[in-house]
């Protein structure tokens, strides 16, 4: 009685973190965006955005040029306290039309607010560049 009732513990857990797992890429669906200033001190806009398992991220520059296009499979998954999504089969490029496969995958830690989204990256290995927070707002429908 007492292994079965265990049993069925650990099996409702391991649901409900499969189910905020799907919820959260549910939630995640959509376009994203955050302004921020580049290293060379240039205004810049990034975008995300989701469609099922599929991030596009773009980095386009205050004169509207795009000066980096990534796409990507994604799967959510828990590290302890955290939220991490992973981006896998990579291709990225100045545009969509020069993206080549990236022999490196990119490991994120994130946190869903109603309206935002705030993306911890560059901690999961040295990197030319520095470790850094953004909150992307959601785009409007």
């Amino acid at each position: 009685m007492k292994t079965n009732l265990i049993l069925t513990s650990l099996t409702a857990l391991f649901l409900a973190g499969s189910l905020a797992k799907a919820d959260d890429l549910e939630r995640m669906a959509g376009k994203w965006s955050t302004s921020r200033t580049n290293e060379q001190g240039q205004a810049v806009t990034q975008t995300i955005e989701i469609k099922k398992d599929k991030l596009t991220f773009k980095i386009i520059g205050g004169d509207g040029v795009m000066r980096l296009f990534a796409a990507g499979d994604v799967k959510l998954e828990k590290c302890g306290v955290f939220n991490v999504i992973k981006v896998i089969n990579i291709k990225a490029g100045e545009t969509e039309a020069d993206a080549n496969p990236v022999d490196e995958d990119r490991t994120l830690i994130y946190q869903l607010g109603y309206d935002t989204w705030t993306i911890a990256s560059n901690f999961d290995k040295e990197r030319e560049q520095e470790p850094r927070i953004d909150v992307y707002k959601k785009a409007a429908k």
